[in-house]
């Protein structure tokens, strides 16, 4: 039962081990995406919550593991008890945002929908939507949001195909001259290129890959916390059954200088009483 419960025991370190792990990837990744916003200020203050959420999840995932690992290490019930309560809390937080999410997630694509549509006409739109517009267009080679025409008669230039390997590839279209403002580079007669594509369909392709990367992460780690408390239950019960006081018989014999402890109860002995003597 003492070996049994020994590897059960390094089995339940090893895991908060692994645990410790991952909560110190999450937070190596805060410090590297820190790192790569730092010169850029205006960006770092957008990513800034972003960083505060993977410091806050690494540094209660660690915290977590490393509380599990030292109770099943010396034995201790209350940081078990801890790590239990604080698995179940976690496991229930995660999927109570998880679930929800999953199940609505349509609902969720057609609000963002809507709300990109309500971002027209981009000619119209604040300075700040045009400019996070225009970034999109040059980064990944679209136009407007849901077709060029989002723009009016003032296609930007960031909707210009920029090279050859473009135009090859086939991810250009010739448009009407007076849909563009006035520029003199890449004329062709009284058209000129643009890219096909439009911008909201990568966007989205986009946002439904993260939306599944999260989704997989939070079932993920609410399994692995619903897995953490079941082996910290099962460490507690196999402690609590160790303890359980057993019965030690003090024996002494009838030289003075012996005298031994045993844990196993005394042998059963028959008490009779002799029959009486009658006298003849």
């Amino acid at each position: 039962m003492a070996k049994r419960s020994s590897c059960f025991q390094r089995l339940f370190i090893f895991f908060n081990v692994l645990f410790a792990i991952a909560g110190g990837v999450i937070i190596g990744l805060g410090l590297l995406g820190q790192f790569i916003y730092h010169g850029s200020t205006e960006e770092f203050e957008n990513q800034s919550k972003g960083f505060v959420v993977l410091y806050v999840v690494g540094g209660i995932t660690m915290f977590m593991s490393l509380l599990g690992a030292y109770g099943a290490h010396r034995e201790k019930r209350i940081p078990l008890i801890m790590f239990l309560v604080a698995c179940f809390v976690v496991c229930f937080c995660l999927l109570r945002v998880a679930v929800p999410t999953a199940m609505y997630r349509p609902e969720v694509e057609r609000i963002v929908d809507e709300k990109f549509r309500e971002l027209l006409p981009l000619n119209e739109a604040s300075p700040d939507v045009r400019q996070l517009t225009e970034k999109f267009q040059l980064n990944l080679k679209c136009c407007g949001l849901f077709s060029y025409t989002d723009w009016g008669d003032n296609v930007p230039d960031s909707c210009l195909c920029q090279g050859e390997e473009d135009q090859m590839e086939g991810t250009c279209q010739n448009i009407p001259y007076q849909l563009l403002i006035f520029s003199e580079f890449r004329m062709t007669g009284h058209q000129k290129l643009i890219y096909k594509q439009p911008c909201f369909p990568i966007i989205e392709g986009y946002v439904a890959e993260a939306l599944d990367i999260v989704l997989g992460v939070s079932f993920g780690f609410a399994a692995l916390a619903l897995l953490g408390a079941v082996l910290s239950a099962v460490l507690l019960a196999q402690l609590r059954s160790s303890n359980v006081a057993v019965p030690v018989v003090f024996s002494v014999s009838s030289h003075p200088s012996k005298f031994s402890f045993s844990s196993h109860p005394p042998k059963y002995s028959e008490l009779y009483n002799e029959p009486e003597k009658h006298e003849k």
